[in-house]
C-alpha cells in the first residue's frame, strides 16, 4: 500500500456541492445508476434546486476526510457507514460486482472489499441519515 493512499480515498456518500463529483443518478425504482463522474458546478446546483434534496436524487463523491467526518471510527481507523450499508437487508442476491466508476479509489471498497459494493447502489444520502440513527 502506498504511504499516501489514505489521502486519495473517495467518500461514496458525499454531499452535493460545487467541486464534488456526480457519479450516480437515482432511477424511478430508487436504485442508483452509476455514471462516469462529472464535476458539480454552481450552474448544476442552480438547475437542480427542488423539493427533494440533491442527495435524494443523485450520488456524489469527494475526498474522504477521515477524522474530519462524523462517520469515521477513530478506534478502527475506518468509515463506520460502510458496515451499516452492508447490514441493510435489501434482498440483494447477486454476488457479481456491477459497474462503479470510483471503485479503485473508494473508501468503502478499500476497507471492506467487494462486500461494500453489493448494497451500494441502494444508498442515497437521505438513507445515510437514517443509518446514523442506528447505533
Amino acid at each position: 500500500m502506498e504511504a499516501n493512499s489514505h489521502s486519495k480515498k473517495m467518500c461514496p456518500s458525499y454531499v452535493g456541492k460545487a467541486g464534488a463529483q456526480l457519479f450516480g443518478v437515482v432511477n424511478k425504482d430508487g436504485k442508483v445508476q452509476f455514471i462516469t463522474p462529472l464535476t458539480v458546478t454552481e450552474e448544476f446546483l442552480e438547475l437542480n434546486k427542488g423539493k427533494n434534496s440533491l442527495e435524494q436524487r443523485f450520488r456524489f463523491t469527494g475526498k474522504c476526510v477521515e477524522k474530519g467526518c462524523a462517520q469515521w471510527n477513530n478506534e478502527e481507523s475506518k468509515c463506520s457507514l460502510s458496515q451499516k450499508v452492508q447490514n441493510l437487508d435489501v434482498g440483494y442476491t447477486n454476488k457479481e460486482l456491477s459497474y462503479c466508476p470510483i471503485r479503485s479509489n473508494c473508501r468503502w471498497f478499500h476497507q471492506d472489499g467487494k462486500d461494500a459494493c453489493f448494497s451500494c447502489n441502494e444508498v442515497t444520502r437521505n438513507m445515510e441519515e437514517l443509518l446514523l440513527q442506528i447505533k
